[in-house]
Order: structure tokens, then C-alpha cells, then sequence
């Protein structure tokens, strides 16, 4: 028989035919879950970093996995809703106070202030010999620091409203999170087997697939724990340094805020260093801004690269542009698949040189023994 025509064979259609059908079917199930995908992960990231938590509690209630998932969810759920409570509660508190002086305060006064603050530097007539300050550029500047500060108010007001018209939606995908969470502990070993067993791979390369996800997630989530732990003392530190009131919590608060993508810290820092400088305390100022560049904002960049590199032993540098990509690319989210990316990738680039680059040359040695 011609050797094309055995491809035509009645096993091999059915075996295309079942894959085109398979392919379809997992296309139209994939964009049907699209829309809640971020849920998944999250659920996802949640039962891995709380996963032995379970199984502890799972044992204390002699095994009883339903009660201990629910128990477990719970508690998951009043870690996550209780600070995020607070500070929504704090940032209503502290937009209101923000709103108030900024509208009580004569910014008129206080932009000839400044002007003359910097024609004592003499910046203007320095600027003035660059081409870079106009004739009236003083009338230019008041005008411009009066117009920018009137608006600030008004940028609050918007900004919290928006902030509190998404709770409703927020609390929709929380709701979600949290019915995935309880059947991930459940059944989430169930699951992961089933899946991992799909893979065309050894029993042994399985177990590294799977243990490198979760010492990944694992060194992620003690990563970014330490690390906003580390931020909230030192800029509580910083805080009372320069005497502003409340440094407790304004570093509780920089502990919060260091899970916030991009801005982080920095959310709680800059505004501080701003409110020093319309107090006219310009060194207290200038030293709260240093401070938060090179030691709160510089930790973050630091710490957890280093924390996390040495969890999943991934080279630093590596670790530190995976998660600015991830970052990116992803959002908060890219934290964490970042890393877990990067290291299946070399988990699977380990598997293949044992299996394709190693073992042939190990079988070409054996006759010669």
C-alpha cells in the first residue's frame, strides 16, 4: 500500500477528528471563563499561600475537609476585607481632611511664598539666562500654583467617588474569589493531580513541575510579606523622624500600600513630604524626600527581588526584570506570574537537557563500559 495512503487510516482520522473537536470545545470553554480568569488566579495564589494553614486545620477537625475549607475561606476573607476596610475607612477620613485644608488654605499667599523662596536661590534669573523663564514669569508661576491647587479638591472628591461607586463590582469578584477558594481547598489536590497527570511527562519531572509552582508562589507571597513589613517600620521610623503625627499609622499604612503596584509606598511618602513643604518646613521636607527614595521606595526594589530569588533560585537580576514585565504587562498579578513563568521555563529547559541532551550521550557511553 502507498505510504500516503496509510495516513488516511480509520484510527488516525478519528484521532484528528477528536482533537479538532477537543480543541474546539476547550476554545469555547476558555472564552466563556475569560471574564473571571483574574478570579481563578487569585483563588489560585490564595489556596497555594494558605494551602498548609488547611491542612493543619483539616487534621485538628479529624479530616472533615468541607468544614475546614469553609473555615479556612473565612478566615481568608476577614484578612483580606478587615485592612481593606480600614483603609477605606482612613482614606475617606483623610480625603475629607485633605479637602478641607486644601480649600482653607490662601494659595495666593502661599505661591508668593514660594516665589520668593526661590528668588532667593536666585533660580529665576539663572533660568532667565538659560531661555527657560519668561518676562512675567512670576505672574506665570502664581497663576499657575493657584489654578493647580484649586483643582486638587475637586481631583479628591472625583478620585474617592470613583473609588467607592466600584465597591459593589469589587465585592461581586470577592464574592467569586471566594466560592473558588473553598472548592480549591476542598479538592484542589484532586485537581492538580488529574491536571498534572495530563502532562506527557515522567511521574519525577511532574513532581518538579508542581513543586516548582509552588515554591515559587511561596517565596513570592514571603517575599512581598517581609517586605511591607520591613517598608511600614522604616517609614514609621522616618515619619516620626521628621514629626509628623500619627507615625504608627502612617507606617501601617505604607505596609498596605506597598501591595499597590507602581505607586506603593510612595502613595503614603510623597503626599506626607508634599504636606511638609505647604507647612513651609522645607527640611524636614527635603530630608522625608530623600528618605523615602533611597531607603523606603529602595527597599522594595532590594528586598523582595532578593527574598524572592533566593526561594525559587532564580538569578536576581533575572527576578527583577520578570517582575517589572510582570508588573506591567499583567498588574498585581504580574508578581506572581512573573516569577512562576520564569521558573517553569527553566524547570522545563532542565527536563529537556536531562531527557534530550544527557541521556543520549549516556546511552552512546554504555557499549563502551
Amino acid at each position: 500500500m502507498d505510504s500516503s495512503l496509510k495516513l488516511f487510516t480509520r484510527e488516525n482520522i478519528f484521532a484528528l477528528a477528536f482533537l479538532a473537536i477537543l480543541l474546539a470545545v476547550l476554545r469555547v470553554v476558555a472564552i466563556l471563563l475569560s471574564p473571571f480568569l483574574e478570579d481563578f488566579l487569585w483563588a489560585f495564589l490564595l489556596t497555594i499561600t494558605f494551602y498548609p494553614a488547611y491542612l493543619f486545620v483539616c487534621k485538628k477537625l479529624g479530616d472533615r475537609a468541607t468544614l475546614a475549607a469553609l473555615l479556612l475561606t473565612l478566615l481568608v476573607l476577614l484578612m483580606l476585607i478587615v485592612p481593606g476596610f480600614f483603609v477605606l475607612l482612613n482614606l475617606g477620613q483623610e480625603a475629607k481632611n485633605a479637602y478641607d485644608f486644601l480649600s482653607s488654605v490662601h494659595w495666593e499667599e502661599k505661591s508668593r511664598w514660594l516665589i520668593e523662596r526661590l528668588q532667593a536661590f536666585d533660580l529665576s534669573n539663572r533660568l532667565r539666562e538659560w531661555n527657560l523663564w519668561p518676562e512675567n514669569g512670576v505672574d506665570v508661576f502664581e497663576r499657575g500654583i493657584v489654578t493647580g491647587a484649586n483643582q486638587i479638591p475637586k481631583i479628591i472628591v472625583e478620585q474617592v467617588s470613583r473609588i467607592f461607586k466600584n465597591l459593589a463590582f469589587f465585592g461581586f469578584h470577592v464574592l467569586l474569589v471566594s466560592i473558588t477558594l473553598f472548592f480549591f481547598f476542598r479538592d484542589g489536590a484532586r485537581y492538580a493531580g488529574q491536571f498534572i497527570g495530563l502532562l506527557p511527562l515522567e511521574p519525577g519531572h511532574r513532581a518538579i513541575i508542581s513543586a516548582t509552582i509552588y515554591r515559587t508562589v511561596s517565596a513570592v507571597v514571603r517575599g512581598m510579606f517581609i517586605t511591607a513589613v520591613v517598608q511600614g517600620v522604616l517609614a514609621g521610623a522616618g515619619f516620626a523622624l521628621v514629626g509628623l503625627p500619627v507615625p504608627i499609622l502612617l507606617g501601617l499604612m505604607t505596609s498596605i500600600t506597598s501591595f499597590i503596584p507602581f505607586l506603593g509606598s510612595a502613595s503614603v511618602w510623597i503626599p506626607a513630604t508634599i504636606s511638609l513643604f505647604i507647612l513651609g518646613r522645607t527640611g524636614a521636607g527635603v530630608v522625608l524626600a530623600l528618605y523615602g527614595i533611597l531607603v523606603i521606595s529602595a527597599i522594595d526594589n532590594i528586598l523582595k527581588p532578593l527574598i524572592i530569588g533566593e526561594g525559587t533560585r532564580i538569578p536576581v537580576f533575572l527576578l527583577f526584570f520578570i517582575i517589572l514585565g510582570g508588573l506591567q504587562v499583567y498588574g498585581f498579578l504580574g508578581i506572581f506570574l512573573g516569577p512562576i513563568s520564569l521558573a517553569l521555563g527553566m524547570a522545563f529547559l532542565a527536563i529537556y537537557r536531562e531527557v534530550y541532551l544527557e541521556a543520549p550521550d549516556a546511552k552512546e557511553a554504555e557499549p563502551g563500559k
